[in-house]
């Protein structure tokens, strides 16, 4: 019978495909399934299980709802051969009961069980220990959830030093939309439909008990799969795209190399008249010009790879974009302020782009000794303005580049170095103006400030 909300028949996604999002993601202590048919529990339990075992931990199950056999049989069926393991000691099946306690919850004694098990699990050399729950029992009886927040808090304060994943379990088909709420708002990472999802939803435990109403569950679990699997089709187009770059340049510089080899052969040529020399030196021109722009898009590529926003002092970042460019161009003549005490908020590179904003403003020139000057002001109490001015101009055609926010077939931009200088500064939420202002080209970063 299909259920509302979960993936049926051939739109469910594999096991093998869970499974590999448990390996790719740093998991956090608490995890929560969320599921409306047994076969969507079997599924994940035995991917989260065969992961923990194929990783070096010692997995626990508590049995609840299933019995014991059905969770071997998923086991089984992941490929684990679940006679040895459960001989060596790497998996243990237990009831549940034995657990949380027979005659009802009680935080503290369970702590102390699971605590043990944390202790066995590191004494005996695993990497740690991974249990798996099944929480039918939560609301049974006289237990709240507000029990069971504090019952994590404590474990995680009791075992703070050893290496614990749990995986709790949530049967939609058995708790209301209210428990099931709370459930996921005290969860930071939720599997629901064969996915796994960082919550958008999670609150502290602080948070989650000043909190009042309830809330559509079903809902916030779909919209927490849907974030998920934008996440991912966004990873793999990042994937794709890297590929893809990767091997254009490779084969870019190869390939011009070897053109740019032979044009040097032909230059030296005295077979050729003059009209023809011209050609080839601007044939070679072209291909310095595709060959650097390749290395270009290599060195970005690698800058924005390592991007990081921290509070960032000025002053040291326009001493070290000044002085690569100065020995890049010597006799460029270079202003900037006597000093800035300014701490901004700002990508790491953000030197990377303050030089390319100042280099831009160099190799534009036709002066032998060309003039950038580099200023800082404070438009707003909240912001920082740094400001890069230089005779000259960027060519229309680029302009539209940036006010278009992309690039159009009718509009292309010839260089990479200001998609940098863009890239790296709204990177920390910053804004970056280029203009042109009577024959001078003016460069405006704004960052926001952050206070002493």
């Amino acid at each position: 019978m299909t259920t509302a909300g979960e993936s049926t028949g051939s739109t469910a996604r594999p096991r093998a495909d869970l499974r590999a999002e448990f390996a790719d993601c740093d998991l956090d202590r608490h995890l929560a399934l969320f599921y409306e048919s047994t076969a969507t529990q079997l599924d994940t339990v035995a991917a989260f299980l065969s992961y923990g075992l194929e990783t070096g931990h010692r997995c626990v199950y508590l049995v609840d709802a299933n019995p014991r056999s059905r969770i071997e049989n998923a086991l089984r069926a992941e490929g684990v051969d679940v006679a040895a393991k459960l001989d060596a000691g790497d998996l243990a099946i237990r009831d549940a009961s034995e657990v949380y306690l027979d005659e009802g919850f009680e935080r503290n004694g369970t702590v102390a069980e699971l605590r043990s098990e944390a202790e066995r699990s590191a004494a005996e050399g695993y990497e740690g220990l991974w249990v798996a729950g099944e929480n039918t029992w939560a609301f049974d009886g006289e237990t709240s959830f507000d029990e069971v927040v504090d019952f994590e808090v404590a474990f995680d304060a009791a075992c703070p030093d050893f290496a614990v994943t749990a995986l709790c379990q949530y049967d939609l088909r058995r708790f209301d939309e209210a428990a099931a709420a709370k459930a996921l708002r005290t969860h930071q990472q939720i599997v629901y439909d064969r996915t796994l999802c960082e919550n958008p939803f999670h609150v502290s435990p602080e948070e989650y008990r000043s909190e009042e109403g309830g809330a559509d569950a079903r809902i916030m679990l779909k919209q927490a799969r849907g974030i998920a699997e934008s996440n991912r089709e966004l990873r793999r187009r990042e994937q794709r795209l890297s590929v893809l770059s990767r091997v254009l340049r490779h084969n870019i510089r190869n390939d011009l190399n070897v053109v740019r080899g032979a044009l040097e052969d032909l230059t030296g040529s005295e077979s050729l008249t003059a009209a023809e020399a011209d050609l080839v030196a601007a044939a070679a021109r072209h291909a310095d010009a595709v060959i650097e722009t390749a290395e270009k898009a290599r060195y970005i590529q690698q800058t924005i790879g390592s991007s990081e926003v921290e509070p960032t002092p000025l002053g040291p970042v326009i001493e070290r974009a000044v002085e690569e460019v100065r020995s890049e161009h010597p006799n460029a003549r270079i202003r900037t302020p006597d000093s800035s005490d300014q701490v901004v908020l700002a990508d790491v590179n953000l030197d990377i782009a303050l030089e390319e904003a100042i280099r831009n403003g160099i190799v534009h020139q036709d002066d032998p000794a060309p003039t950038v000057s580099v200023a800082v002001s404070t438009p707003a109490s909240e912001r920082v303005r740094v400001e890069v001015r230089n005779p000259g101009s960027i060519p229309d055609h680029e302009l539209r580049c940036f006010r278009e926010r992309g690039e159009t077939p009718l509009a292309h931009g010839s260089g990479l170095g200001l998609w940098l200088v863009r890239w790296i500064v709204e990177s920390a939420h910053g804004t970056v103006e280029f203009a042109n202002d009577d024959d001078r080209t003016r460069v405006r970063f704004d960052l926001y400030r952050v206070a002493d």
